[in-house]
């Protein structure tokens, strides 16, 4: 988990940077993987009962994929979220499981290791989701120039990707394997902006922006 202090630091808002606020939300995430369990139960019921025993692939199979379809409603706010670890292994594990129904119906696969892969994906989704619900969610914007280059030389410990504007990640800083922070560009009805996104920080932890090792104010693009 990225260092937290009690220091009286700075956030980006103080030099000139607006605050985003991109949480999923939690319907479109939660109903899904929540429809997820049903088939899911009703593949253990058809397994112990030995009832309907032909159905079983498609009750597995669509579990998984409701867990699927929850989960990229939550990360589809969050760009580059996959660079944590925690969210990529429990997409993983879902798409491993989906693969292990595939080989069941091909008879290549026991029905158990079906069962047991689809409670997997869930455990892994759930703790997936719970990571990205309890997200500080700090998200910074401010305005950018087509013609204006990342201030490298004020970007201490930063993988650069791209120093000129573009709507992938432009540069990047790990803190450890789920938490990190990236730059990246997008467009807005304003014209073009950058973000600066900080990624596995938990509410109610304070960040110390200082780990960014960014000065701040050499981002700001003076109007023309």
């Amino acid at each position: 988990m990225v260092q937290v202090v009690r220091a009286r630091d700075s956030s980006p808002e103080h030099f000139g940077w607006e605050k985003i606020e991109l949480k999923p939300n939690a319907g479109s995430v939660l109903l899904p993987l929540s429809w997820g369990l049903l088939p899911l139960a009703l593949t253990l019921i058809v397994y112990f009962t030995d009832t309907g025993m032909n159905l079983i692939n498609f009750l597995g199979g669509g579990s998984v994929i409701l867990m699927l379809v929850g989960g990229i409603g939550a990360v589809s706010t969050r760009q580059g979220i996959f660079n944590s670890l925690k969210v990529g292994l429990g997409f993983f594990f879902s798409c491993l499981s989906l693969f292990s129904w595939l080989m069941v119906a091909n008879n290549n696969f026991a029905v158990e290791w079906g069962i047991a892969s689809s409670f997997l994906a869930f455990v892994m989704i759930f703790r997936t989701l719970d990571f990205i619900f309890k997200d500080a969610n700090l998200i910074y914007q401010t305005n950018w120039s087509a013609k204006s280059r990342l201030p490298t030389d004020f970007m201490t410990g930063w993988d650069i990707r791209s120093r000129r504007f573009t709507q992938n990640t432009m540069a990047l800083k790990r803190f450890d394997k789920d938490s990190f922070a990236h730059i990246y560009g997008i467009r807005t009805q304003q014209g073009l902006a950058i973000r600066l996104d900080v990624f596995g920080v938990r509410m109610g932890e304070r960040f110390d922006f200082r780990l960014l090792g960014l000065d701040l104010t050499e981002f700001i693009v003076e109007d023309e």
